[in-house]
């Protein structure tokens, strides 16, 4: 019989070279990503196990959550866990994982327990015999940068291109910065986008805590595309593996007319190109689709028209202290009660 043993103390540097040999990039279970939420949320902790079969490293699994009244919340995991799925029986391996990561959060008195997972891993059957629930479903959105810069340029929508020329010719430039004004610039511009649309987004203590936290600092960026010497338009990216993640989009209304929105887009696509990265993260579509004409269609169209792929994301959860859902409840209407009188 196979011997296991559960690391919560596991090396940053042990962790990131595993991740490196399971996938070609997630951000969410990197080293970092627990200490950036750490940093940028007061009321949030962290959970983060591995797993060795007869001493050699096999699985990990991290994710976050807030406390309220000295209980858990909600613990997310986004992206994991992750095996080795060339060992002998590795759905053991995984449900041993997942049972372990229970324990460990029945211990931090965490109510609740979410899980997202690609729905290629095929991992339905496994997840119900643990007793988790199907919670909904989310698409990820990725553009392939593995055939270079001419072949993205020509499968890309005729309208896009015809945009980006169309900045090109107005005089759009596309920089790359890691300075923190350059950050603060391009917060501004994600505020005035959130009241413009009625959505939300990370706070700025988020995007500060990946500038300081995850590191080297060339893996956390900002491109800004400026018109007649003005930021018109900017995104934030953050790099993992050979997957570059555009983490938020802004712009400014008054820049609107130049197109700089494809603009930057394109121009870190092509960067991403050029150095190397296989993928494009352009974020989270829903499932199902928007009905057209309503007001998320017009960004489920116009992410489409880069012509990447969706990759299903599947959600799970389970309630692990069900005697306390009540306490979750709680948490619920006390902030829609603070969204209501602020």
């Amino acid at each position: 019989m196979p011997e296991y043993a559960f690391i919560e103390d596991l090396s940053a540097e042990s962790w990131e070279s595993f991740l490196s040999t399971l996938s070609d990039g997630n951000f969410e279970q990197c080293f970092a990503y627990n200490e950036i939420s750490k940093m940028a949320f007061p009321s949030t902790n962290g959970v983060r196990l591995a797993v060795t079969v007869d001493g050699d490293l096999a699985g990990l699994v991290q994710g976050t959550y807030s406390t309220y009244l000295g209980f858990g919340m909600n613990l997310r995991i986004m992206g994991g866990p992750l095996i080795d799925t060339k060992r002998e029986e590795s759905l053991r391996l995984y449900e041993n994982l997942l049972n372990a990561l229970e324990e460990n959060a029945k211990r931090k008195r965490i109510i609740h327990l979410e899980i997202l997972v690609p729905e290629k891993w095929k991992l339905n059957e496994a997840l119900s015999k643990l007793g988790y629930s199907p919670a909904g479903k989310l698409n990820e959105y990725f553009i392939n940068l593995e055939n270079g810069v001419e072949e993205l340029w020509r499968n890309i929508a005729h309208n896009k291109r015809r945009n980006i020329n169309k900045a090109a010719k107005k005089g759009v430039e596309v920089v790359q910065s890691h300075d923190f004004d350059d950050l603060h610039t391009f917060y501004s511009m994600l505020e005035d986008t959130k009241k413009r649309k009625g959505i939300s987004s990370y706070p700025l203590s988020w995007f500060e805590s990946v500038w300081k936290l995850y590191e080297p600092a060339e893996l956390s960026k900002v491109f800004l595309a400026r018109w007649k010497g003005k930021p018109v338009s900017g995104v934030f990216v953050v790099i993992h593996g050979k997957t570059v993640y555009a983490l938020a989009a802004a712009s400014f209304t008054e820049g609107w007319k130049a197109r700089p929105n494809d603009m930057i887009h394109w121009k870190a696509m092509e960067w991403a190109c050029q150095n190397g990265y296989s993928k494009y993260h352009m974020g989270l579509l829903s499932e199902p689709p928007p009905a057209e004409g309503s007001s998320s269609w017009g960004v489920w169209r116009w992410k489409r028209e880069w012509k990447g792929s969706l990759e299903r994301i599947q959600i799970f959860d389970k309630l692990l202290m069900p005697r306390y859902k009540l306490v979750l409840k709680g948490k619920e209407l006390a902030e829609r009660l603070y969204k209501i009188f602020r």
